[in-house]
């Protein structure tokens, strides 16, 4: 009897030790549902002073991405066409498409990445459009490059002319960067350090187009992947940290977690469905 008692509690054991990160992942549940934080506020200050300090140079860098005498400018150019379409619409249109193959092929991560790429996406544009709208801040084709300090409060919402900062460009493609490292760094950490360069160059890519074209100054573009980043970073994060949301729930369907039980003489397992 005494041999019987110790080899159930080994293998209750087991089936403790595999069944952790379930159990972990449950108990995330009870944690505070808060998005936003105090800490939030450090990045806050990042954005805001980041910005404001290099838009001491943004006429000398709209100037130099505007010098067509220089093969980087032209060759820029001619690449715009290219680049300028990873914006806000591609890429939620993309993400939702390749959201849905995975669940009709039942890829679970594959939707998982999509969805939370696509919320990351949204959340950085509206973000994006909430400041630029009342801030009406000119583009550099609208004073030649020479004011960068040019503001007209509240045309943002109506004049295309007047609503440069921050870059929905760069926000939305930092967006779904950040969202797909966050991804990675949680289902495969040592695949991180081949995913984020190519992630972040890409990302890099359609806010640089926009310069070339003289449609964003350089402040414009580092405030935009600043939010980007974070709005990646945080919904990946809080996704598979707090547990899934009511909008994951519905789009992605129940998770299962495996609880074992052991009460000195019997265990038992229980499949549970979270919805």
């Amino acid at each position: 009897m005494q041999a019987q008692l110790l080899v159930k509690r080994a293998v209750v054991a087991g089936l403790l030790a595999v069944s952790a990160p379930a159990v972990s992942e449950a108990q995330n549940d009870t944690a505070a549902k808060t998005f936003l934080t105090r800490r939030d506020l450090v990045f806050g200050g990042v954005f805001v002073v980041g910005s404001v300090g290099l838009s001491v140079f943004d006429t000398r860098i709209a100037h130099f991405f505007g010098d067509t005498s220089l093969a980087h400018v032209r060759a820029g150019q001619r690449l715009d066409d290219i680049f300028t379409h990873i914006n806000e619409t591609t890429l939620t249109v993309g993400g939702l498409a390749i959201y849905a193959i995975g669940r009709l092929t039942r890829a679970n991560a594959v939707a998982d990445i999509a969805l939370h790429s696509t919320e990351a996406v949204v959340l950085a544009s509206l973000s994006s459009q909430v400041i630029r709208g009342p801030l009406g801040r000119s583009r550099p084709s609208v004073t030649n490059a020479d004011d960068q300090y040019d503001f007209h409060f509240f045309k943002g919402f109506g004049q295309f002319n007047y609503r440069a900062f921050p870059s929905i460009h760069s926000s939305s493609g930092f967006a779904a960067a950040s969202a797909i490292v966050a991804e990675t760094q949680h289902r495969a950490p040592g695949a991180v350090a081949f995913v984020a360069p190519a992630a972040y160059l890409v990302a890099l890519t359609p806010g640089l187009s926009r310069m070339y074209l003289g449609q964003h100054w350089a402040s414009d573009i580092l405030a935009g992947a600043l939010l980007g980043t974070f709005a990646g970073y945080r919904v990946v994060n809080y996704s598979h940290s707090h547990g899934r949301t009511r909008l994951d729930r519905f789009l992605l369907g129940p998770t299962a977690s495996v609880t074992p039980a052991f009460d000195g003489k019997t265990f038992g397992v229980s499949l549970n469905a979270r919805f």
